[in-house]
């Protein structure tokens, strides 16, 4: 069942048949805030006729055949192989260049194709490089598929700001900003098939000041902006109105400047009915006594940290600006004001990391099992770890990763060492996590290859197998091999093709680079 939290357009007048699509199953569409956002916008748009789809859609309202254009909205890098499968289902032209006149226009957007479109690109006619404002431009343009010929609406589209057309490419594609200062992006379909069943999420602010040198949010959403308090209030207000669900989204949440006032409102309300509330990660540095309370009252268990890297040396090498006293004082308040459990977020393979700084986590987490013992307290604690991804348009693009053997033996010695102390410890594949990084960093067109992929079982196997038949036929040097030891080279000094998108950073970027190099 899902519960509508806007007024529907009964009735309309549509010029074009959209699929609007997910690739991903129906409960993981439901728990994206963009996906639904953006559905949201060409709902309310009487011109547009617009239908969900996912991977897992049985039933069809609007025929295959019908269909002017289809829309993805992409999350991470593994979604394309999602997409491929898509198109071939419904037995829509893979590649651009091979759609004609009857043929849908398929476009997408999203964070992955806002960094680095090119491995992509020969699948879509479009991409929406900038926010939901570019995207709204492009589909008024869309609305004339009937009327203009394919490629007229192409060369229009290529006319706007913050959209790219690989077919008439421009030299520079600059993202386009939402203002969410008054218009928060919030939940307006709350489903109970929902991953999260019926909650409220609500966006208090977007992108991140720290900017840490590692983090694409951070820098592919200059300038971070915050909503205004009152608005934030109004949204809250709404959300409690269908359900007691309620989620605070964003890379800086604690560092809005009403943060504060929004958690004692927050909190009076959950004094005259329970509320649920979660907080998509708490910053150590940031984290007090009221805040936790709040969480407990709310019928939190347990919160999320992230220390990014594995000793001080490397925070402060990647600009995190967390010091270990921080983290201990955040986990004592967590411990004494009625948390149940703390979930640690770490990155490893970044960058100079070396086995010395493994062995100082390791100490720290000594640390915080003391204080859990002098505290006489039942705190659970367990640790999630991935590799290091370098990503375009970060100061750490052309940083290099650690060779597999050396991730592998510092996961697993990690793995040992936490066991002993009674943590719980997880760690991403690291061949899963090397394939994104080629996803996110791959020069040329990948499409060909990732069709392959999708046909012989889209596994990490077929993925491995495929990319050595690749790089031996064309006589290059295998992309997954990295130093045998973390010295030199640390970056390669290559300019990225995606360059072309201008993230409003690209002077600071270059500043930070001449630091490290």
């Amino acid at each position: 069942m899902e519960t509508f939290l806007y007024d529907r357009l009964m009735e309309k007048a549509p010029k074009i048949n959209l699929w609007w699509a997910y690739p991903a199953i129906y409960s993981f569409a439901m728990s994206s805030l963009g996906y639904l956002d953006i559905f949201k916008m060409m709902d309310l748009d009487p011109e547009l006729y617009v239908e969900r789809i996912y991977t897992d859609s049985k039933i069809i309202e609007i025929p295959y055949k019908d269909v002017d254009a289809m829309g993805f909205s992409v999350s991470f890098e593994l979604d394309i192989l999602s997409i491929i499968k898509m198109l071939k289902k419904y037995d829509f032209p893979l590649k651009s260049l091979n759609r004609g006149e009857d043929d849908p226009i398929i476009f997408a957007g999203g964070p992955v194709l806002m960094s680095n479109p090119v491995p992509f690109e020969n699948l879509f006619d479009f991409i929406s490089i900038g926010e939901k404002i570019s995207l709204k431009k492009a589909l008024d343009v869309l609305k004339n598929k009937r009327e203009k010929s394919r490629d007229e609406i192409l060369k229009e589209l290529s006319n706007l700001e913050g959209i790219y057309v690989p077919k008439y490419p421009k030299k520079e594609v600059k993202i386009e900003r939402d203002e969410i200062e008054n218009s928060p992006v919030c939940t307006p379909i709350l489903s109970e098939k929902s991953f999260f069943k019926d909650t409220f999420v609500l966006e208090l602010e977007r992108g991140c000041p720290k900017m840490c040198n590692f983090c694409l949010a951070s820098w592919l959403n200059l300038p971070t902006r915050f909503v205004k308090y009152e608005k934030i209030i109004e949204a809250i207000d709404l959300g409690l109105k269908y359900t007691d669900k309620l989620a605070l989204l964003g890379a800086y949440v604690a560092g809005h400047p009403d943060f504060d006032k929004i958690i004692s409102y927050i909190s009076k309300k959950c004094e005259q009915n329970p509320i649920e509330l979660s907080i998509s990660s708490l910053r150590a540095d940031l984290a007090d006594v009221e805040l936790i309370k709040t969480l407990v009252k709310c019928g939190q268990k347990t919160a999320t940290i992230a220390l990014e890297a594995a000793s001080q040396r490397l925070r402060d090498y990647i600009k995190k600006d967390l010091t270990e006293a921080q983290i201990l004082k955040t986990l004592d308040f967590a411990q004494k004001n009625g948390l149940k459990g703390m979930k640690i977020y770490a990155m490893l393979g970044l960058p100079t990391e070396t086995d010395d700084d493994i062995e100082e986590f390791i100490t720290l987490c000594q640390k915080i099992k003391k204080q859990i013992k002098e505290n006489k307290t039942q705190f659970d604690i367990t640790i999630s770890a991935s590799t290091f991804i370098p990503k375009p348009h970060t100061p750490f693009e052309n940083a290099i990763r650690h060779d597999k053997k050396i991730l592998e033996k510092r996961i697993n010695y990690l793995k040992k060492n936490l066991h002993k102390l009674g943590i719980t410890f997880r760690a991403s594949s690291v061949d899963w996590d090397d394939f994104q990084s080629i996803l996110s960093n791959y020069d040329d067109d990948l499409v060909d290859f990732l069709e392959q992929v999708v046909l012989e079982g889209g596994t990490i196997g077929t993925f491995k197998q495929l990319w050595r038949k690749k790089n031996k036929s064309e006589k290059k040097e295998k992309h997954t091999e990295k130093p045998a030891c973390f010295s030199l080279p640390l970056y390669n000094n290559k300019v990225l093709k995606c360059n072309f998108i201008n993230t409003n950073s690209n002077s600071l970027k270059l500043n930070r680079q001449k630091e490290l190099y």
